[in-house]
């Protein structure tokens, strides 16, 4: 040949491309999609938060079941009323169905309480603690924050639910009542298996309502744990408005050192014909 090995042709840049595929994002546009973190966030402290009061014996367990149901009542009536408004038929609760299941599974978990109240009984405080964190942080790593998913729990918010559940069980252990455990249980179930699919709704009708959402959930967290521990809770206040709005800047700033370069050094992708004959 009548050139080295490593020539290269003067024509070689001239299909360079930089950063052909970088997305620029809009401030305004993270600020919303990040509140869906602040969401699950709060979610777990305000739940934390609820575990400590029946620990304390501040709250009982009749309180939490009452209030739990007559706000799960309130989020279906509200659910059926945005799905007639919308008419989206097939998002609607098949209420039956939903009825049956929901008195079975409640005596079911009642019957299991005083099993669940003695499950930890030969384990120290300190390693239900411990794995309690593991648990909730398994929980937040698998959570799922898309808004596509609205009729059923998928990998990986599978993992994400069985992590929160195992939690759960673990601090309904502590309790000393089987009717704090059936409360607290039955709560957990509702907060972290419907309450997620109940944002993703809001998340996707209304970004308004979403970031309405969020601030409650925000302040209501920050509320609660006022009274339990205010460092906790100032801290998760600057965490939540580190993530929503700080964050999205340090997102947006880092785009300017992305140097992504396409050309003919690629891999070819072959394109395949079909013939019908």
């Amino acid at each position: 040949q009548e050139y080295p090995d490593d020539y290269v042709d003067d024509t070689f840049l001239m299909e360079l491309q930089k950063n052909a595929n970088v997305r620029m994002y809009d401030y305004s546009t993270i600020v919303i999609q990040t509140t869906v973190i602040t969401q699950h966030i709060s979610s777990i402290m305000i739940f934390i938060s609820v575990f400590i009061n029946l620990y304390r014996g501040s709250l009982t367990g009749k309180t939490l079941v009452w209030c739990s149901s007559i706000s799960t009542v309130l989020g279906f009536i509200f659910w059926d009323i945005l799905n007639t408004y919308l008419r989206t038929p097939e998002q609607r609760i098949v209420r039956v169905t939903l009825i049956k299941g929901a008195m079975f599974f409640a005596l079911l978990l009642f019957g299991l309480s005083p099993i669940l109240r003695t499950l930890t009984d030969a384990t120290s405080k300190d390693t239900i603690w411990a794995m309690t964190v593991i648990f909730f942080g398994v929980n937040l790593a698998f959570h799922d924050y898309s808004t596509g998913n609205l009729t059923n729990i998928r990998f990986p918010g599978s993992v994400s639910l069985n992590g929160a559940v195992l939690a759960s069980v673990l601090l309904a252990s502590q309790l000393n009542n089987n009717l704090s455990v059936f409360a607290f249980l039955s709560f957990a179930l509702k907060w972290f298996a419907l309450f997620p699919i109940f944002r993703r709704y809001l998340k996707r009708i209304s970004d308004t309502a979403s970031m309405a959402t969020t601030m409650v959930l925000a302040l209501m967290a920050t509320a609660l744990f006022m009274y339990i521990n205010k460092a906790v809770a100032l801290l998760h206040i600057f965490s939540s408005l580190f993530i929503t709005f700080a964050c999205p800047l340090w997102l947006i700033w880092v785009q300017r050192y992305k140097n992504e370069i396409h050309g003919p050094w690629d891999e070819a992708r072959p394109i395949v014909h079909r013939y019908f004959h």
